[in-house]
């Protein structure tokens, strides 16, 4: 102790060495943690990136997922679509008797397209009218007397092109060429025979849709088809038996 008091400048030194000592120590020690951060930190990103990888994977199950349950759907309604239209395709031809084939084409019109206002015509070649020959919720006395330049139903007859309104859909109300929603030729051999006109949709039939646009043309030709067979049918059983 007499040393010490005699030698100021060991202590000093001491202290600083003592101070030196305890400064390497902390030094080595945050280099350790250093080490230990920047390895944490290394594995941190592994794992995020590791996340990051399955997330992606999670991601592409789920799009292929939805792209298949999109194709199931679309397969589905692709059968759907195609049994309605052989169903109607069977209906027109599974009988000879002439009302009969019109209950069909109306109850086409009503169950499969969704119309609540249509009407069939038959064209007059020699006179260039429409005949108003079936209909359904439709006031007759309104849609007689139509002829080839009736707007979009005379131009149908004409043309023996299918009309359907802008936007697949016309007005509620108003004149009976104003609620026209689609025209149907009836085409047999290229000829015009008469046409289907649509007019009024029911309320839960937004628009016409692609399938509409199929069955009218299966109605296009098969209908035309069924009621030409029809008036044979009926022209063959009024001839006298034995001619």
């Amino acid at each position: 102790m007499k040393t010490s008091h005699k030698d100021p400048g060991a202590y000093v030194r001491r202290v600083q060495e003592g101070a030196q000592s305890l400064a390497q120590d902390l030094i080595a020690e945050i280099e350790r943690l250093q080490v230990l951060v920047a390895a944490l930190e290394a594995e941190k990103r592994r794992h995020e990136a590791e996340q990051a990888r399955l997330q992606a994977q999670l991601e592409s199950i789920r799009s292929e997922s939805q792209t298949f349950s999109a194709r199931y759907a679309q397969v589905e309604l692709q059968n759907s679509n195609l049994a309605n239209l052989y169903v109607a395709s069977y209906r027109l031809h599974g009988t000879l008797d002439r009302a009969e084939v019109i209950a069909a084409i109306q109850e086409i019109i009503a169950n499969l397209v969704g119309s609540e206002e249509a009407g069939l015509f038959a064209l007059d070649a020699a006179t260039q009218t429409l005949r108003l020959e079936a209909s359904f919720g439709l006031d007759p006395e309104t849609a007689r007397g139509l002829t080839l330049d009736s707007g979009p139903i005379g131009r149908a007859a004409s043309t023996g092109e299918i009309y359907v309104a802008e936007g697949g859909k016309a007005a509620e109300s108003g004149a009976l060429l104003d609620r026209l929603t689609a025209c149907i030729p009836l085409t047999l051999e290229g000829k015009v025979t008469g046409v289907i006109a649509l007019f009024r949709l029911l309320p839960q039939k937004a628009a016409i849709e692609d399938l509409d646009r199929e069955l009218f043309e299966l109605l296009a030709t098969q209908a035309a088809a069924a009621l030409y067979c029809t008036s044979l049918h009926a022209k063959q059983a009024a001839e006298p038996a034995g001619r």
